[in-house]
């Protein structure tokens, strides 16, 4: 070989040994750009942007583009003059402090040239592609931690950032209310569904993680995208599941689907027959109220008619055992309540037995509401509603009665009534009458279950399972 064929040969390994050096630091930056690693140099992140759509308080759904987040604040960098739309943190609470909190108080808008992290000592630089921010995450209640929270993060990273599946959820959910995730009140179902949601561990904006570190964030979703008329929903719960354009079954059946494939959890058909019928009776906690006081009754009369029959308290349980035991249930009996979130893991055509006392269910809920909850799947579920018409039925807790101030200004006639009759003060849908339902039946109230009109119920439930 020539010595000027050598010095090229040569020449041309040299230069593809260094592309393939300069192309493989590129695939590593590109790498812990999209894993959020830490990078040492100085953030010089672009100009931010936004589009929205829909309109007013509670139907604004925003992508933003380039966000910042530096010390417990997001920062909008511009060299225009613009105000930050007023779209609403997460699903709207009129009864919570939390619930209420609109995006421009966590959004400060910054001129490039006055960065405030940019003259900082020993400032690490995040870069994250996707997130999503939502205020109230733990909402210490398994029903609106998965049907309402979760559903609505959902839907919203399904729609503007594309993670609609267990795979593609790659986004940083921030809290902007405080959040904790080792802290779960108990509920540890709770917050492994919110786990569920993205593959990154969700963290409230004021976390210590955060401390010394530039977070530039490519694409955030914030919103629910609901299109409701505010004076017509005034002082009342806004936005409900079937005014939402977008919350239809396609979006409330991907959440579904996404949580089974995070827990591993198969999904099942519903097929039995009378003598392989599957019935699981969720039982409360005396404690918490709303538990069935014949429980055992109840179970003894539904197995005579030949199915296998089991009681459950859900407490401290993790939601993939939850979701397995739903999974493989037929026909599901529950107090009305936060139980109610695990509809979505029963399999196709399963039928559901849903006990309320007629105070509560005439004052508290919604007269629909069973319907909407179970409709929201695209599942084919049997829906019973049992409703209880003794008010003898009703076991309230002394000792939470009792020290209850309203309680104390009863005349000694009506706290008779209340104990002996089980007849709330007052007339129908005033004040007295509706804290007697919401403070004392709902919420310290036990009930005996008609045993006659359960096997009524239950016997049209059985019918209507497929062959």
């Amino acid at each position: 070989m020539s010595r000027r064929r050598t010095l090229m040969l040569w020449s041309l390994i040299t230069l593809t040994s260094i592309t393939a050096q300069h192309l493989s630091l590129r695939a590593t930056s590109s790498q812990r750009q999209s894993s959020g690693e830490p990078q040492n140099q100085q953030a010089h992140p672009d100009l931010s942007s936004h589009e929205c759509t829909g309109k007013g308080h509670f139907g604004l759904l925003c992508l933003f583009h380039n966000l910042v987040l530096w010390q417990k604040q997001f920062y909008y960098i511009t060299s225009e003059e613009i105000s930050i739309p007023e779209v609403r943190e997460g699903w709207h609470l009129s009864w919570h402090p939390r619930g209420k909190a609109m995006l421009p108080e966590h959004i400060k808008v910054v001129s490039p040239s006055a960065l405030p992290w940019e003259h900082e000592q020993g400032v690490q630089t995040k870069y994250l592609d996707q997130a999503l921010i939502y205020n109230w995450l733990d909402q210490g209640n398994m029903f609106h931690q998965m049907m309402e929270a979760g559903n609505f993060i959902y839907a919203t990273a399904c729609r503007l950032l594309d993670a609609c599946t267990h795979d593609t959820s790659h986004y940083q959910l921030f809290a902007t209310g405080y959040f904790e995730f080792a802290n779960d009140n108990g509920l540890p179902a709770a917050h492994e569904s919110l786990q569920c949601l993205t593959s990154r561990m969700p963290r409230w904006i004021e976390d210590p993680y955060w401390d010394d570190q530039v977070v530039v964030i490519g694409k955030t979703a914030v919103g629910l995208g609901g299109h409701c008329d505010e004076s017509e929903h005034q002082d009342k719960l806004q936005c409900e599941w079937d005014s939402i354009s977008y919350m239809q079954n396609e979006y409330t059946s991907g959440h579904r689907q996404l949580l089974l494939d995070c827990l591993g959890v198969r999904d099942e058909s519903s097929k039995p027959s009378q003598q392989q019928t599957k019935v699981t009776i969720m039982q409360r906690l005396l404690a918490k109220g709303r538990s069935m006081l014949n429980i055992l009754e109840m179970k003894s009369a539904i197995a005579a008619t030949g199915a296998e029959v089991q009681i459950v308290n859900m407490e401290g349980k993790t939601l993939k055992w939850q979701a397995e035991l739903l999974a493989h249930s037929h026909v599901y009996i529950l107090v009305h309540g936060a139980a109610m979130a695990l509809y979505m893991f029963l399999p196709k055509h399963a039928a559901i037995i849903e006990i309320q006392h007629h105070y509560a269910h005439s004052a508290v809920y919604p007269s629909d509401m069973h319907q909407r909850t179970v409709t929201r799947y695209d599942m084919d579920y049997h829906h019973e509603l049992l409703i209880t018409q003794k008010s003898t039925d009703i076991s309230l807790q002394k000792e939470k009665v009792l020290k209850d101030e309203v309680y104390q200004k009863l005349t000694c006639g009506e706290q008779l009534q209340l104990w002996e009759q089980g007849l709330c003060p007052g007339e129908k849908d005033d004040k007295l009458q509706q804290h007697c339902v919401k403070q004392w039946i709902f919420l310290a109230g036990n009930m005996m279950v008609d045993l006659r009109m359960l096997k009524e119920t239950y016997h049209r439930a059985w019918q209507a399972l497929p062959a």
